[in-house]
């Protein structure tokens, strides 16, 4: 009986529609914020395997109101964050420096951080986090997400030295 449920609720997730728009693109970090953590706080995504996570995620869509796109969104997001860091070896000419803004971009910092009024609610405001707690701390919690806090559910991110820095430098000077 209990295979018989595992398999109609991953046919019914494999068959869901996917109904985003090109042009809209849906964030799972934001959708996890702005929908499971109002009920479940912020729990680590390494709570569940991600095969655990495809025959949950079906029963919570429908007390969510989430769409098919919305549930394939955050179960893309919950891969990523769950899967182990890839470091990349980037060597970068010293001419070239690192936008920081960009690098908010790219690992998706503000699905869950908000930087000078915009981003998510999940994990605490950027704005003073220097000021507040120390550049060795931020640094540290960036490499190490869970070195303070077990249950944190910030993914450790592949970030290169130069990157950590523009964007300690940054979060200093706002």
């Amino acid at each position: 009986m209990n295979k018989k449920l595992i398999i109609c609720a991953l046919i019914t997730f494999i068959s869901l529609p996917n109904l985003a728009d090109d042009e809209t693109t849906l964030s799972g970090a934001e959708l996890i914020n702005n929908n499971c953590a109002r009920c479940h706080n912020s729990r680590p995504v390494r709570e569940f395997s991600i095969s655990e996570w495809r025959v949950i995620m079906p029963h919570m869509r429908e007390k969510a109101h989430l769409t098919g796109s919305e549930v394939k969104a955050i179960l893309e997001f919950m891969e990523i964050a769950s899967s182990p860091a890839q470091p990349v070896e980037v060597t970068l000419a010293k001419s070239l420096t690192v936008n920081p803004r960009d690098v908010l971009t790219r690992y998706g910092c503000q699905g869950c951080h908000q930087v000078q009024g915009a981003g998510g609610t999940l994990g605490p405001s950027l704005d003073n986090v220097i000021s507040e707690k120390g550049r060795a701390f931020f640094l540290r919690k960036v490499k190490e997400p869970q070195f303070n806090n077990s249950s944190s559910a910030m993914p450790k991110m592949p970030i290169t030295d130069d990157e950590l820095e523009a964007l300690a430098e940054f979060l200093s000077s706002i």
